[in-house]
């Protein structure tokens, strides 16, 4: 905000006082001039004053124009130049006729007044010219220029029809000067119509109306006297004129448009051709004199001119029109593509998808559900701008290999559909297949080499469904069998898929009812070495009211695909944490060893977790042991030894379990920072019997046992059951094992009744 003395608060505030004071002083000179007309007219030497008084306030509003033009707004000098030198030229003019008045001498017919005049003529009509704006070769500006030569013939056809009529002869100077005066109409009506109708602008057209009056009761007395009604016309219309020049100076504040009400814009149409009907009654009900016919005639010239400017702009107006259909429509069918079709790919979208199944729907038609196998992790791995152009040269694949009359459609992030009408089984497996060939070569892009695989779920309608919804349902469940079988697959949907994956849904819901309701308890297998209890194992087991005893190998899976593996191992972890404190402070100290999912493992928040807990609860952390799969060593070998040697540093057991199932390298055991092998209970499966058609595991099962002592590891066998089982890894050497031949797995209570019948 500006502070009392702020430069542009004084400026602003000089400029309306300076404003008010010229406003007034135009006011006050032509309140003077006639006071002095009225006082002085009936003396014998009135035209000394009313002369002087009229040049006087001439040359007042000449000084208020010079002013305005000074310090008006840079779009407003032309205008405001113009204007202030037509008025130099009128106070010079007139000036010079009252000098002739005062020496009582008559005024020459032609005298230099009159070419002062003549100039204020051409000035004038220059600046009401600057304010018209015509563009050159517009049909707007043609028919503008028509409507105001309409109006300039009718006016003079009616006012030289009077001058000539009238029994006095017409002076040459005043037929010019009403001619000019026409003149001055005709593009102050071209003004107002570009302006439109604001203040200046009205200010501007009313001083002109006075001006052109004065010239007309000139042209009509035949002679000029100081003092009669011509000047009160001329002085009050050149204060006018001066008025909206100093109004109109700053574009920037002044000329607030105003629109005439609809009725006067309709009058102000209508008026040529009311003038010309006004013409044609004349002519018929009066002996007309030349001058009238020439007026009307081109009146009528005029007004079919402009009625050919009129069908003109109606023939632009009906192509625009047409265009701004075509363009409409345009943009009606680019936004109809739009919201029908996806914006990366350019294929049918889920909604444009269902509108072509549903007409295939009246006959035989196969459904497809294509999913990319790992896109997400290239998106994790190398942006999502590189996975986008996979996604193109995915869809540029599928089209080159797209069967006739399908329809392929993206209807998620890596998610396409496909609908083949009238395929039976076979050509469905056919398409189906072709598809999947041609995603199996890897892409070559940005400097990489990125593998493909697709998983696609096939449905066939009417026997899989007969409504939209249904069949892209029953293909879903088919493509997500076909992933959890190992992707790259095809696979046609049968209803058993629609129970497994109905029971799976069902299952994670009770999972997660389960967490909350404490469903889950934890039972504790036995680990002997020897004959002596070493430890135990700590396995999750649970039982729903509704359905019964779950196994593991049921609900495990199912925890791991939806994430509940997090909270559920978190809780695994703290009960088996809790009942080994609660043993160490018994004073029967008992390793409990917990598995962890490599979920679980990948967590940045898991070994801090652990030294949590033993720190809460004072557990010693060689009574943890922790099992970890082969899985996580084949997946991240450098971040899983940083993470084994944090916990070895706790004091935590390390034990590698179902060793031998997932292959990983001798060189990542070495690797790893681990205590003990769990030897797969798989290889012990072939071995109910001492007549086991496996001759070669003996062999393998004692490689196994040399390899965990030349490691320094403990090798321990799980899934021990028959006694012939037992005796064969007493052979080769095996002491620490654990199975059914020794216990099951017991809850707390009934394991401490078995250690206590064994150690009685």
């Amino acid at each position: 905000m500006h502070g009392k003395g702020d430069p542009m608060t004084i400026q602003a505030v000089s400029g309306r006082v300076l404003e008010r004071r010229a406003e007034t002083a135009l006011l006050l000179a032509v309140g003077l001039h006639a006071v002095l007309v009225s006082v002085a007219s009936t003396s014998p030497d009135h035209a000394w004053l009313t002369g002087g008084a009229y040049l006087a306030a001439q040359l007042g509003c000449l000084l208020v124009a010079a002013d305005a033009w000074h310090s008006g707004h840079a779009a407003q000098r032309r205008l405001l130049g113009l204007f202030t030198l037509a008025l130099t030229s009128l106070w010079l003019g007139d000036a010079v006729t009252l000098s002739f008045e005062l020496r009582d001498l008559p005024l020459p017919p032609v005298s230099a007044a009159d070419a002062l005049y003549a100039a204020y003529y051409l000035l004038l009509g220059s600046a009401l010219l600057s304010l018209t704006r015509l563009r050159l070769h517009s049909l707007r500006t043609l028919a503008m220029t028509l409507d105001s030569l309409i109006v300039m013939t009718i006016l003079g056809t009616v006012t030289w029809t009077f001058l000539l009529s009238r029994p006095a002869p017409l002076r040459a100077t005043g037929a010019a000067y009403a001619t000019l005066d026409l003149v001055l109409i005709g593009v102050g009506l071209l003004a107002l119509r570009q302006q439109r109708l604001n203040v200046p602008v009205a200010l501007l057209c009313a001083g002109l109306a006075l001006t052109v009056g004065g010239d007309l009761r000139f042209a009509v007395v035949g002679e000029y006297v100081s003092g009669s009604g011509a000047d009160f016309l001329y002085l009050w219309g050149t204060a006018l004129q001066v008025l909206g020049l100093w109004w109109r100076r700053d574009q920037s504040v002044r000329g607030v448009q105003w629109r005439p009400p609809r009725p006067v814009r309709v009058w102000l149409a209508a008026f040529p051709y009311l003038a010309g009907g006004l013409t044609c009654a004349a002519l018929l009900l009066a002996r007309p004199a030349p001058v009238t016919l020439w007026g009307a005639a081109l009146t009528f010239l005029l007004v079919l001119l402009r009625q050919g400017t009129v069908l003109q702009e109606n023939l632009l107006l009906a192509r625009k029109l047409r265009h701004s259909a075509a363009a409409l429509e345009r943009g009606s069918a680019r936004l109809r593509h739009q919201a029908r079709h996806d914006s990366l790919t350019g294929l049918p979208n889920r909604a444009e998808f269902e509108e072509q199944l549903r007409r295939a729907l009246q006959g035989p038609a196969a459904v497809m559900f294509i999913d990319l196998d790992g896109f997400k992790d290239v998106n994790d791995t190398f942006g999502h701008p590189v996975g986008d152009e996979l996604l193109r040269l995915v869809t540029a694949r599928l089209n080159a290999h797209l069967p006739a009359r399908a329809t392929l459609a993206r209807v998620g992030g890596d998610e396409f559909t496909l609908v083949l009408p009238g395929a039976d089984e076979a050509q469905a497996l056919s398409a189906a297949r072709q598809l999947l060939g041609s995603l199996r070569d890897p892409v070559e892009m940005a400097g990489l080499t990125l593998p493909l695989s697709a998983s696609i779920g096939v449905s066939l309608a009417p026997r899989d469904g007969t409504d939209v919804t249904t069949l892209q349902r029953r293909a879903d469940t088919a493509m997500y069998h076909a992933k959890r079988s190992g992707r790259q697959q095809v696979q046609l949907f049968t209803p058993a898929l629609d129970d497994q994956r109905r029971e799976r849904f069902a299952l994670e819901a009770a999972l997660r009812r389960a967490l909350h309701a404490g469903e889950f308890t934890l039972h504790y297998q036995p680990q002997l070495r020897g004959a002596a209890l070493e430890s135990v194992e700590a396995l999750l087991r649970w039982t729903p009211p509704h359905l019964g005893p779950v196994s593991p190998g049921r609900f495990i899976p199912v925890a791991e695909q939806c994430g509940l593996i997090l909270p559920l191992g978190r809780w695994v972890r703290e009960r088996a944490c809790e009942q080994a404190a609660a043993w160490h402070q018994q004073g029967r100290p008992l390793r409990v060893a917990v598995n962890v999912s490599p979920l679980e493992f990948t967590q940045p928040d898991f070994v801090p977790h652990v030294h949590g807990l033993l720190t809460r609860l004072e557990l010693p952390a060689h009574l943890l042991e922790l099992e970890v799969t082969e899985g996580v060593l084949v997946q991240d070998l450098t971040g899983t030894a940083a993470k084994l040697r944090e916990l070895r540093r706790l004091g935590v057991r390390i034990s590698v379990d179902d060793f031998g199932v997932q292959h990983a390298s001798l060189s990542a055991l070495m690797a790893l920072p681990a205590d003990a092998l769990k030897l797969d209970r798989s290889f012990l499966s072939g071995h109910a019997g001492l007549g086991s058609s496996c001759a070669a595991a003996p062999h393998v099962l004692r490689a196994v046992h040399t390899l965990g002592r030349e490691l320094n590891l403990d090798v321990l066998a799980e899934g021990v059951e028959t006694p012939e089982q037992h005796a064969l890894l007493s052979g080769l050497g095996f002491e620490y094992m654990q199975g059914f031949l020794f216990s099951p797995a017991l809850p707390p209570d009934e394991l401490d009744a078995w250690r206590a019948a064994r150690s009685g």
